[in-house]
């Protein structure tokens, strides 16, 4: 089975954008904020609500040669659990997954993502009714471990 590395990174490093991290720089200082922004090429980086020694910054910018390691700060979110939850009502072939942008498409019409459902009508409500308890599962699992 060939497996392309360069693009698992690339998905690996999507399921960070929009989430709390921790930054450690090459000379050992901590940055804490939401990752907004990450240039694969050379791995610099924009950080919002950005705390530093203490001191809260709007915005930062990190130069990616100075940046040693990120921590992602909170668990991600379990597309393929939310996927396996929308099979069990819908079947497998009313259920699209695409790894690349972390996307489900339900009956090739409604679009579900970590933030929420796209579409109206009965069928969405009823996605959104089976998004919305998996989040609340899966934030209230995460308090039990915490």
């Amino acid at each position: 089975m060939s497996v392309n590395l360069n693009k698992n990174f690339k998905i690996e490093l999507n399921t960070f954008a929009g989430k709390n991290v921790i930054i450690e720089t090459i000379s050992g200082k901590k940055i804490k904020g939401v990752l907004i922004g990450l240039n694969p090429d050379d791995m610099s980086l924009i950080v919002g609500d950005a705390v530093v020694d203490n001191q809260q910054h709007h915005r930062i910018f990190l130069a990616g040669q100075t940046v040693a390691e990120i921590y992602l700060g909170e668990a991600p979110f379990d597309i393929q659990g939310l996927r396996t939850e929308l099979e069990r009502v819908f079947k497998k072939s009313g259920v699209r997954y695409f790894e690349d942008t972390q996307t489900i498409l339900v009956m090739d019409r409604y679009k579900v993502t970590e933030e929420g459902v796209e579409g109206e009508g009965p069928v969405a409500d009823r996605v959104r009714r089976i998004w919305s308890n998996f989040r609340e599962e899966a934030a209230a699992n995460q308090e039990q471990e915490d």
